[in-house]
Protein backbone atom coordinates (compact mmCIF):
# COMPACT_ATOMS: atom_id res chain seq x y z
CA UNK A 1 0.00 0.00 0.00
CA UNK A 2 1.53 3.27 -1.12
CA UNK A 3 1.31 5.88 1.70
CA UNK A 4 2.00 9.74 0.90
CA UNK A 5 5.84 10.88 1.35
CA UNK A 6 4.59 13.60 2.71
CA UNK A 7 3.00 12.01 6.22
CA UNK A 8 5.09 11.53 9.16
CA UNK A 9 8.32 9.74 8.76
CA UNK A 10 7.10 7.23 12.10
CA UNK A 11 4.60 6.32 10.03
CA UNK A 12 6.71 4.38 7.48
CA UNK A 13 7.82 2.19 10.47
CA UNK A 14 4.29 1.24 11.26
CA UNK A 15 2.31 -1.66 9.78
CA UNK A 16 -1.52 -1.53 9.51
CA UNK A 17 -3.31 -1.98 12.88
CA UNK A 18 -3.81 -6.03 13.11
CA UNK A 19 -7.62 -6.11 12.43
CA UNK A 20 -7.79 -3.68 9.57
CA UNK A 21 -4.63 -5.57 7.96
CA UNK A 22 -6.61 -8.63 8.06
CA UNK A 23 -9.60 -7.23 6.57
CA UNK A 24 -7.67 -5.64 3.55
CA UNK A 25 -6.03 -9.21 2.51
CA UNK A 26 -6.74 -10.70 -0.90
CA UNK A 27 -8.84 -13.88 0.69
CA UNK A 28 -12.59 -13.79 1.19
CA UNK A 29 -13.10 -15.37 4.47
CA UNK A 30 -16.02 -17.57 4.96
CA UNK A 31 -15.53 -18.18 8.34
CA UNK A 32 -14.23 -15.77 10.98
CA UNK A 33 -12.71 -17.44 14.30
CA UNK A 34 -10.12 -14.93 14.73
CA UNK A 35 -12.11 -12.19 16.21
CA UNK A 36 -12.94 -13.72 20.11
CA UNK A 37 -16.46 -12.15 19.97
CA UNK A 38 -19.25 -14.20 20.75
CA UNK A 39 -21.40 -15.51 18.09
CA UNK A 40 -24.89 -16.32 19.82
CA UNK A 41 -25.68 -13.23 20.55
CA UNK A 42 -26.06 -12.27 16.78
CA UNK A 43 -26.93 -8.39 15.63
CA UNK A 44 -23.68 -6.32 15.64
CA UNK A 45 -21.17 -9.82 17.13
CA UNK A 46 -19.27 -8.77 13.90
CA UNK A 47 -17.08 -5.91 13.57
CA UNK A 48 -17.92 -3.05 11.19
CA UNK A 49 -16.96 -3.51 7.49
CA UNK A 50 -13.72 -1.57 7.32
CA UNK A 51 -13.55 -1.29 3.32
CA UNK A 52 -16.74 0.06 2.53
CA UNK A 53 -16.33 0.02 -0.93
CA UNK A 54 -19.83 0.33 -2.19
CA UNK A 55 -20.86 2.63 0.19
CA UNK A 56 -18.26 5.43 -0.73
CA UNK A 57 -19.18 4.78 -4.34
CA UNK A 58 -23.30 5.35 -3.36
CA UNK A 59 -21.45 8.65 -1.54
CA UNK A 60 -19.36 9.74 -4.59
CA UNK A 61 -22.15 9.19 -7.39
CA UNK A 62 -24.40 11.67 -5.12
CA UNK A 63 -21.94 14.45 -4.05
CA UNK A 64 -20.61 14.84 -7.32
CA UNK A 65 -23.77 15.32 -8.85
CA UNK A 66 -24.83 18.05 -6.39
CA UNK A 67 -22.65 20.64 -7.22
CA UNK A 68 -22.26 22.48 -10.15
CA UNK A 69 -19.13 21.50 -11.96
CA UNK A 70 -16.28 23.61 -13.06
CA UNK A 71 -15.80 22.22 -16.44
CA UNK A 72 -17.39 22.94 -19.51
CA UNK A 73 -19.15 20.30 -21.48
CA UNK A 74 -16.06 19.51 -23.40
CA UNK A 75 -13.78 19.50 -20.70
CA UNK A 76 -12.91 16.05 -18.98
CA UNK A 77 -12.61 14.91 -15.56
CA UNK A 78 -10.76 11.72 -14.03
CA UNK A 79 -13.39 9.47 -12.01
CA UNK A 80 -13.04 9.12 -8.47
CA UNK A 81 -12.89 5.76 -6.61
CA UNK A 82 -13.61 4.23 -3.40
CA UNK A 83 -9.43 4.38 -2.84
CA UNK A 84 -9.92 7.96 -2.75
CA UNK A 85 -12.30 8.66 0.08
CA UNK A 86 -11.81 7.64 3.85
CA UNK A 87 -15.12 7.57 5.95
CA UNK A 88 -14.51 8.96 9.68
CA UNK A 89 -16.54 9.59 13.44
CA UNK A 90 -17.48 12.85 11.79
CA UNK A 91 -15.55 15.52 10.01
CA UNK A 92 -13.68 16.59 13.14
CA UNK A 93 -12.21 12.89 13.56
CA UNK A 94 -11.08 13.76 10.05
CA UNK A 95 -9.23 16.62 10.57
CA UNK A 96 -7.53 15.32 13.83
CA UNK A 97 -6.45 12.33 11.77
CA UNK A 98 -5.08 14.39 9.17
CA UNK A 99 -2.71 16.29 11.52
CA UNK A 100 -1.82 13.28 13.72
CA UNK A 101 -0.72 11.89 10.27
CA UNK A 102 0.89 14.58 8.11
CA UNK A 103 1.89 17.43 11.15
CA UNK A 104 4.87 16.65 13.03
CA UNK A 105 4.57 18.44 16.24
CA UNK A 106 6.78 21.23 17.42
CA UNK A 107 8.32 21.42 14.15
CA UNK A 108 5.80 22.67 11.67
CA UNK A 109 3.83 25.63 10.88
CA UNK A 110 -0.55 25.29 10.63
CA UNK A 111 -2.08 28.32 8.60
CA UNK A 112 -5.99 28.90 9.48
CA UNK A 113 -8.30 32.18 8.87
CA UNK A 114 -9.82 34.45 10.76
CA UNK A 115 -12.70 34.61 11.76
CA UNK A 116 -13.39 30.48 10.90
CA UNK A 117 -14.08 27.30 12.50
CA UNK A 118 -12.07 27.53 15.59
CA UNK A 119 -11.56 23.22 15.95
CA UNK A 120 -8.62 23.81 13.55
CA UNK A 121 -6.81 25.75 16.37
CA UNK A 122 -8.00 23.31 18.59
CA UNK A 123 -6.43 20.47 17.29
CA UNK A 124 -3.54 22.32 15.92
CA UNK A 125 -2.54 23.47 19.50
CA UNK A 126 -2.84 19.93 21.00
CA UNK A 127 -0.84 18.87 18.78
CA UNK A 128 2.42 21.15 19.74
CA UNK A 129 2.08 22.56 16.19
CA UNK A 130 2.62 26.55 15.34
CA UNK A 131 -1.00 28.13 14.46
CA UNK A 132 -0.84 31.18 12.01
CA UNK A 133 -4.05 32.96 11.57
CA UNK A 134 -4.56 35.02 8.35
CA UNK A 135 -7.32 37.28 8.32
CA UNK A 136 -10.31 37.29 5.68
CA UNK A 137 -10.55 40.20 3.92
CA UNK A 138 -13.51 42.33 2.14
CA UNK A 139 -16.95 43.82 3.07
CA UNK A 140 -18.05 39.99 2.99
CA UNK A 141 -14.92 38.11 4.65
CA UNK A 142 -14.28 35.97 2.01
CA UNK A 143 -11.17 37.21 0.35
CA UNK A 144 -7.58 35.71 1.26
CA UNK A 145 -4.40 37.50 0.77
CA UNK A 146 -2.46 34.20 -1.26
CA UNK A 147 0.66 35.92 -1.17
CA UNK A 148 0.94 36.17 2.67
CA UNK A 149 -0.54 32.17 3.04
CA UNK A 150 2.37 31.39 0.28
CA UNK A 151 5.15 33.13 2.20
CA UNK A 152 4.93 31.16 5.26
CA UNK A 153 4.58 27.60 3.08
CA UNK A 154 2.50 26.36 5.70
CA UNK A 155 2.49 22.17 6.07
CA UNK A 156 -1.27 22.34 6.65
CA UNK A 157 -3.95 25.36 5.58
CA UNK A 158 -7.27 24.94 6.98
CA UNK A 159 -9.91 26.64 4.75
CA UNK A 160 -13.41 26.50 5.74
CA UNK A 161 -15.46 27.15 2.37
CA UNK A 162 -18.26 28.25 2.67
CA UNK A 163 -16.69 28.91 5.56
CA UNK A 164 -18.53 29.24 9.52
CA UNK A 165 -19.37 31.85 10.99
CA UNK A 166 -20.07 33.98 8.20
CA UNK A 167 -21.46 31.90 5.55
CA UNK A 168 -19.24 32.85 2.46
CA UNK A 169 -17.71 31.32 -0.18
CA UNK A 170 -13.73 32.27 -1.48
CA UNK A 171 -13.24 31.94 -5.30
CA UNK A 172 -11.70 28.97 -6.87
CA UNK A 173 -9.02 31.15 -8.08
CA UNK A 174 -7.41 31.55 -4.52
CA UNK A 175 -8.05 27.72 -3.77
CA UNK A 176 -6.37 26.77 -6.75
CA UNK A 177 -3.47 29.75 -6.40
CA UNK A 178 -2.98 27.78 -3.24
CA UNK A 179 -3.23 24.79 -4.40
CA UNK A 180 -0.66 24.82 -6.80
CA UNK A 181 1.60 27.14 -5.39
CA UNK A 182 2.57 25.44 -1.53
CA UNK A 183 4.17 22.35 -0.92
CA UNK A 184 1.96 21.52 2.38
CA UNK A 185 -1.79 20.60 2.11
CA UNK A 186 -4.45 22.58 1.15
CA UNK A 187 -7.57 21.11 3.37
CA UNK A 188 -10.80 22.31 2.01
CA UNK A 189 -13.74 21.55 4.91
CA UNK A 190 -16.78 21.44 3.01
CA UNK A 191 -19.35 20.92 5.58
CA UNK A 192 -21.77 23.41 4.48
CA UNK A 193 -21.28 23.05 0.56
CA UNK A 194 -24.16 20.99 -0.37
CA UNK A 195 -26.23 24.50 0.35
CA UNK A 196 -24.37 25.75 -1.86
CA UNK A 197 -25.26 26.65 -5.92
CA UNK A 198 -21.35 27.15 -6.25
CA UNK A 199 -18.80 24.11 -7.51
CA UNK A 200 -16.78 22.54 -5.07
CA UNK A 201 -13.06 22.04 -4.87
CA UNK A 202 -13.64 18.32 -5.49
CA UNK A 203 -13.55 18.23 -8.77
CA UNK A 204 -10.33 20.17 -8.82
CA UNK A 205 -9.08 16.71 -6.81
CA UNK A 206 -7.31 15.15 -9.73
CA UNK A 207 -5.21 18.25 -10.71
CA UNK A 208 -4.17 19.11 -7.81
CA UNK A 209 -2.31 16.40 -5.32
CA UNK A 210 -2.29 17.96 -2.32
CA UNK A 211 -5.76 18.77 -1.66
CA UNK A 212 -7.83 17.35 0.33
CA UNK A 213 -11.43 17.73 1.05
CA UNK A 214 -13.56 17.35 4.49
CA UNK A 215 -17.05 16.65 3.84
CA UNK A 216 -19.91 15.78 6.69
CA UNK A 217 -22.76 13.76 7.08
CA UNK A 218 -24.18 16.23 10.29
CA UNK A 219 -25.52 19.05 8.65
CA UNK A 220 -27.05 18.93 5.26
CA UNK A 221 -27.76 15.34 5.54
CA UNK A 222 -29.29 15.71 9.03
CA UNK A 223 -27.51 12.65 10.48
CA UNK A 224 -25.30 14.22 13.19
CA UNK A 225 -26.47 12.00 15.49
CA UNK A 226 -24.78 8.74 12.98
CA UNK A 227 -21.23 10.54 13.45
CA UNK A 228 -19.47 9.96 10.25
CA UNK A 229 -17.67 12.58 7.41
CA UNK A 230 -15.76 11.36 5.12
CA UNK A 231 -11.92 12.40 3.61
CA UNK A 232 -11.55 13.06 0.20
CA UNK A 233 -8.05 12.92 -1.20
CA UNK A 234 -5.68 11.58 -3.54
CA UNK A 235 -5.00 7.69 -2.85
CA UNK A 236 -2.00 7.81 -1.37
CA UNK A 237 -3.02 10.37 1.42
CA UNK A 238 -6.36 8.33 1.93
CA UNK A 239 -3.64 5.33 2.46
CA UNK A 240 -1.73 7.04 4.93
CA UNK A 241 -4.26 7.91 7.00
CA UNK A 242 -5.18 4.59 7.26
CA UNK A 243 -2.43 3.71 9.35
CA UNK A 244 -3.39 6.18 12.04
CA UNK A 245 -7.01 6.31 12.31
CA UNK A 246 -8.64 4.10 15.03
CA UNK A 247 -9.97 0.64 13.75
CA UNK A 248 -13.45 0.24 13.05
CA UNK A 249 -14.19 3.65 14.30
CA UNK A 250 -17.54 3.89 11.45
CA UNK A 251 -19.60 1.94 13.05
CA UNK A 252 -22.33 -0.75 11.83
CA UNK A 253 -25.37 0.68 12.52
CA UNK A 254 -23.77 4.40 11.16
CA UNK A 255 -23.14 2.66 8.03
CA UNK A 256 -26.90 1.40 7.99
CA UNK A 257 -28.13 4.56 8.56
CA UNK A 258 -25.86 6.49 5.64
CA UNK A 259 -26.58 3.72 3.28
CA UNK A 260 -30.48 4.28 3.77
CA UNK A 261 -30.24 8.04 3.31
CA UNK A 262 -27.98 7.79 -0.08
CA UNK A 263 -30.03 5.45 -1.19
CA UNK A 264 -33.07 7.60 -0.41
CA UNK A 265 -32.14 10.94 -0.89
CA UNK A 266 -35.04 11.91 -2.10
CA UNK A 267 -36.79 13.95 0.76
CA UNK A 268 -33.35 15.21 1.87
CA UNK A 269 -32.41 17.16 -1.63
CA UNK A 270 -35.87 18.50 -1.59
CA UNK A 271 -34.88 20.17 1.65
CA UNK A 272 -31.96 22.07 0.69
CA UNK A 273 -33.65 23.65 -1.96
CA UNK A 274 -36.24 24.47 0.34
CA UNK A 275 -33.80 25.88 2.71
CA UNK A 276 -32.38 27.80 -0.28
CA UNK A 277 -35.28 29.10 -1.15
CA UNK A 278 -35.98 30.38 2.94
CA UNK A 279 -32.68 31.32 2.55
CA UNK A 280 -33.14 33.99 -0.13
CA UNK A 281 -36.10 34.99 1.71
CA UNK A 282 -34.16 35.58 5.09
CA UNK A 283 -31.50 37.71 3.57
CA UNK A 284 -33.76 40.25 1.69
CA UNK A 285 -36.12 40.70 4.73
CA UNK A 286 -33.14 40.86 7.42
CA UNK A 287 -31.83 43.61 4.54
CA UNK A 288 -34.42 45.64 5.36
CA UNK A 289 -35.05 45.42 8.84
CA UNK A 290 -33.23 48.97 10.64
CA UNK A 291 -31.65 47.66 13.59
CA UNK A 292 -29.48 45.51 11.33
CA UNK A 293 -25.78 47.34 10.48
CA UNK A 294 -24.55 44.15 8.20
CA UNK A 295 -26.02 41.07 6.63
CA UNK A 296 -23.19 38.90 4.94
CA UNK A 297 -24.07 36.71 1.93
CA UNK A 298 -24.70 33.34 2.68
CA UNK A 299 -23.53 29.93 0.71
CA UNK A 300 -24.72 27.78 3.92
CA UNK A 301 -28.11 26.62 6.33
CA UNK A 302 -26.98 30.45 8.10
CA UNK A 303 -26.39 33.86 8.16
CA UNK A 304 -24.43 36.31 9.93
CA UNK A 305 -25.22 39.37 11.21
CA UNK A 306 -24.17 42.50 12.17
CA UNK A 307 -26.54 44.54 14.68
CA UNK A 308 -26.82 47.99 16.03
CA UNK A 309 -27.75 47.54 19.58
CA UNK A 310 -26.36 43.79 20.20
CA UNK A 311 -27.52 44.05 24.38
CA UNK A 312 -30.96 44.95 23.23
CA UNK A 313 -31.46 42.73 20.69
CA UNK A 314 -29.85 39.00 22.35
CA UNK A 315 -32.15 40.64 25.39
CA UNK A 316 -35.26 40.37 22.99
CA UNK A 317 -34.20 36.71 21.88
CA UNK A 318 -33.38 35.98 24.94
CA UNK A 319 -37.03 36.95 26.24
CA UNK A 320 -37.99 35.29 23.45
CA UNK A 321 -36.56 31.67 24.05
CA UNK A 322 -34.42 32.01 20.77
CA UNK A 323 -31.17 30.56 20.67
CA UNK A 324 -28.57 32.05 18.14
CA UNK A 325 -24.98 32.03 18.49
CA UNK A 326 -22.79 35.21 19.47
CA UNK A 327 -20.01 35.54 17.09
CA UNK A 328 -19.19 38.99 18.31
CA UNK A 329 -15.78 37.64 19.48
CA UNK A 330 -15.00 37.36 15.72
CA UNK A 331 -16.88 40.16 14.30
CA UNK A 332 -17.93 42.83 16.69
CA UNK A 333 -21.49 43.07 17.78
CA UNK A 334 -22.63 39.86 15.47
CA UNK A 335 -24.37 36.69 15.56
CA UNK A 336 -25.45 33.71 13.54
CA UNK A 337 -28.59 32.32 13.04
CA UNK A 338 -29.54 29.01 11.39
CA UNK A 339 -31.84 28.61 9.26
CA UNK A 340 -35.38 26.89 10.98
CA UNK A 341 -38.66 25.74 10.11
CA UNK A 342 -40.59 28.85 8.01
CA UNK A 343 -42.28 29.39 11.67
CA UNK A 344 -39.19 29.30 13.36
CA UNK A 345 -37.65 32.00 10.75
CA UNK A 346 -40.79 34.05 10.88
CA UNK A 347 -40.41 34.20 14.64
CA UNK A 348 -37.36 35.42 14.73
CA UNK A 349 -37.93 37.98 12.01
CA UNK A 350 -40.96 38.82 14.07
CA UNK A 351 -38.24 39.47 17.19
CA UNK A 352 -35.58 41.26 14.80
CA UNK A 353 -37.85 43.87 13.93
CA UNK A 354 -38.98 44.56 17.30
CA UNK A 355 -34.90 45.99 17.88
Amino acid sequence: MMIHPKARPLISKLSLPTPIQKYFSNLDWEIDLSNNTNPYVGGFSEYPDVKQNDLKMLYLNRILGINPSPYTSNGTREVLTFENVLFTAGSMEGLDLILRTFAEPNKDVICVTLPSFSAYTHWALIHNLEVKAIPLLGSNLNLIDEEEIIQLNPKIIFLCDPNNPTGTKLTPEAIQKLCSSLDGFVIVDEAYIEFSDQPSSIFYLNKYKNLIILRTFSKAWGLAGVRCGAIIADEPIINALRYVQLPFSFSSSSQEKVEERLLNPEKTFTSWERIKKNRKEMLEELSNLGGIAKVFESDTNFIMLVLKDFQKTIHLLNENKIRVLDCSASVPNSIRVSLGTEEQNQKFLEVLRKS
